[in-house]
């Protein structure tokens, strides 16, 4: 098979692992040929944006996930040698299409023979080719432990995929994989591998609707996550059926639902809500329902936390506020305490940073409450 189709098939099955990165769409701007659409991503992979290569290794799996594309691909496999891969990825990197390697794979055979190749792509990247810059490596279920610390040394983000919140739930989704001993282990032995300065970061990924699972369901396992381990951050791929698998027929899930839990990840790790805050936002059902915004719909279930005194809240008070992020909160009080200014409007408040018409009716201001909560429910 042409090494060209090669990349095309394993980055169109690359899609479904996300990364926080989307296809290139303006490929003309970028002056990046056509042909390589299907494996060019753009994606903020560290601090800053960064436009990566992103393939499986292989595509030929031994597992049998229900919504995987892997499982069902029964014609079109491929796989990149290693030194297939550096090189592809060397040429890209050197003609200034990519600046980062998002490197996956289906498991063929056994997974430690698996993980070597990738290891090996890498290793030849950073050896032979001496590129120095970002690659994220995906751990592979059932893989060996010193195999992922041997991938710690040269990435610079490791990920595995939960895909779902409990054992009980990833049974409905696979038979092969065992979710304890087989995923949520080796999630545990990258965060062994970051408390001992191995590792740079390392990250999951949920699939939502799949399995039945709520969106209660979903913010406890990220409680229990982001309590118990350094994860840096949980992704979430709304389920689509894929034609081919167990699964093709079953409904898919709204992208309503997948932005939603983006924003509740958010309001974790940014702004530092608790769980029961986020279940104020929760419908009967345990769901977010249609809220567009999860912070203003817990404020609006929340109504006798305001308003609040934004010339004498504390910074977690100021980030309750719809409105006020943590870059707002933090001038707002830098303003009060270092500058001995007061607020006295709402212009005022929105110079700092703050989105006024979210904020007004949730704030008080020199003894006012600047707007009516009853005309923005």
């Amino acid at each position: 098979m042409p090494l060209l189709e090669k990349l095309r098939l394993l980055g169109n099955a690359a899609s479904w692992d996300s990364c926080g990165g989307v296809k290139q769409k303006n490929l003309r701007k970028a002056k990046i040929p056509a042909s390589y659409s299907s494996f060019v991503y753009d994606c903020a992979a560290s601090s800053e944006p960064c436009r990566l290569m992103k393939v499986l290794q292989s595509n030929s799996c031994i597992h049998d996930c229900k919504y995987c594309v892997n499982s069902a691909c029964k014609s079109g496999k491929a796989e990149l040698a290693p030194i297939e891969l550096a090189k592809s990825f060397d040429s890209l990197q050197r003609q200034g299409y990519v600046e980062g390697l998002f490197l996956s794979s289906a498991v063929t055979g056994e997974a430690d023979k698996t993980a070597e190749k990738m290891i090996e792509s890498v290793r030849l990247l950073r050896q032979r080719f001496g590129f120095k810059g970002y690659v994220h490596l995906k751990v592979l279920p059932t893989m060996s432990k010193h195999l992922i610390f041997e991938m710690a040394e040269l990435a610079n983000r490791l990920s595995v995929n939960l895909e779902t919140v409990s054992k009980s739930h990833w049974e409905t989704l696979g038979s092969t994989k065992d979710y304890l001993r087989d995923l949520q282990l080796r999630l545990l032995w990258l965060d062994e591998a970051k408390r001992k300065g191995r590792l740079t970061s390392f990250t999951t990924q949920l699939i939502l609707g799949a399995a039945g699972e709520t969106d209660l369901d979903v913010l406890e396992k990220m409680r229990w996550l982001y309590g118990n381990t350094l994860l840096h951050r949980t992704y979430f791929s709304a389920f689509q059926p894929v034609k081919g698998t167990a699964l093709e027929k079953k409904d898919g899930e709204k992208p309503l639902r997948e932005y939603q839990l983006y924003q509740s990840d958010w309001l974790l790790r940014k702004y530092g809500f608790k769980l029961n805050e986020l279940k104020l936002g929760l419908n009967e059902e345990n769901r977010f329902g249609n809220a567009r915004d999860i912070k203003h719909e817990i404020a609006l279930n929340n109504p006798n936390q305001f308003p609040i005194d934004v010339n004498s809240a504390g910074k977690e008070e100021l980030l309750r506020v719809p409105g006020i992020g943590p870059k707002t909160a933090e001038k707002i009080i830098e303003e009060r305490e270092q500058q001995g200014k007061r607020f006295h409007s709402m212009r005022e408040l929105q110079q700092a940073g703050a989105i006024a018409r979210r904020a007004m009716p949730f704030v008080q201001i020199d003894g006012a409450r600047q707007a009516k909560l009853s005309a923005f429910c």
